[in-house]
Formats: C-alpha cells, structure tokens, sequence
C-alpha cells in the first residue's frame, strides 16, 4: 500500500436477482481485474448465497473509493442495493486475500480457509499462489505504478499521466523508469507481457 493510502473493507449488497447481474457479470469482473492492476483492489469476491460480495480495496481516501465504487458496471446499471464501507487496520495474518490462501511456513505449503476448518488446497492452486508471490516479489511494483503501468497501457502519453495526478511529466517519467528497472523491461512495448502476467496470477 502507498504510503498515504488507507485500506477499506467494502460490502455490497446486490438488487433484484442474479438474472439481473447475468448480462453485466463478465463486465463487473473485467472492471475489478483492471482495479487489481491498478493496485485498487487487494481481494474479495461475491457470498457464497449471491445476495453481495465483500471487497477489499485501497484509496487515498474514502471518496475516491466511491468514485471506483461508483464506476462500477453494477453501480451504473443501479444493481447494487447497498454499500458499506469501514477503514481497515490489517494487522493479523498473512492472508493472501485473493486466492484465500494463507501460508503455514512450512516448505511451501499453504492452506486455505473454508467454512473455518483448514483444508489441503490443490496443487493447481498452490501454484497460482506461488506465481503471485513469485511476481510479487520480482515486481515489487508498489499501488501508485500499478496505477501508472496501467494507464501507458491505457495509451495515455506521460504529460496527460502527469496532469492527472497533477505532478511534473519529470516525476512521471521517474516512475516509469523505476517500473521498468522492477519488471527488467527496457521499453513500453514490452510493458503489456508483464502486466498481462500479473493479471494472469490474479485471475487465477
């Protein structure tokens, strides 16, 4: 998390029924991925009875968090019944919010929290677990250049990134270049691989 970032815990509560949502869920799920990248979103995912989802996010503050909130799919197609939204102080557990997964420190394995009762996860599952701590490590991108990665991909030039967070096109090109040290990538052709791996390791 950024230095002036604050986390959020976030409960949805869906409207009407899940024919509702049927249309817009690929959009939903394609916007809150863009959020991961974005280093907006750090975990979640939808009740298991389907009435809401629970979301774990990071934003300067509240209202730019409404503001991703608001964006939604969900949000502009008015499914989305009720929000609540409460500061989060992490401070118990090394919770890997989302696969959940949580590590035992032993040999590399982990264990996944169901229903309260731990279970032995997948194979196939502990490898995506292992892939993200791998890119986390190797990357080591913090939320702000995910954030930046994310728009030169959008195709945003570095003076319209600058304008956006209102900083220098200096600072901005400081960042990439930190962004391209961390990926050991050398131009912003080869900047799309490396995200579409850290997309991967997410959706997994």
């Amino acid at each position: 998390m950024g230095e002036s970032d604050v986390a959020f815990v976030v409960e949805i509560v869906f409207r009407g029924n899940g024919s509702d949502r049927l249309g817009l869920a690929e959009a939903h799920r394609t916007y809150w991925k863009r959020m991961a990248v974005r280093g907006i979103l750090l975990g979640g995912g939808p009740w298991r009875d389907g009435t809401g989802e629970l979301l774990v996010c990071e934003a300067p503050d509240r209202r730019t968090l409404l503001r991703v909130l608001y964006a939604d799919p969900y949000a502009q197609a008015q499914l989305i019944g009720e929000v609540r939204i409460r500061e989060w102080n992490a401070t118990m557990g090394p919770v890997v919010l989302a696969g959940l997964e949580r590590s035992t420190g032993g040999a590399g394995t982990h264990e996944r929290i169901r229903g309260g009762v731990t279970a032995p996860v997948p194979p196939a599952v502990r490898e995506a677990a292992a892939v993200r701590e791998e890119l986390a490590v190797r990357e080591e991108l913090t939320a702000h250049e995910r954030r930046i990665a994310t728009m030169m991909l959008d195709g945003l030039t570095n003076k319209q990134i600058a304008e956006a967070f209102t900083v220098s096109t200096r600072a901005v090109e400081l960042h990439i270049t930190r962004i391209y040290r961390k990926l050991d990538i050398r131009r912003r052709a080869q900047l799309a691989a490396a995200i579409d791996r850290f997309e991967a390791a997410l959706a997994c």
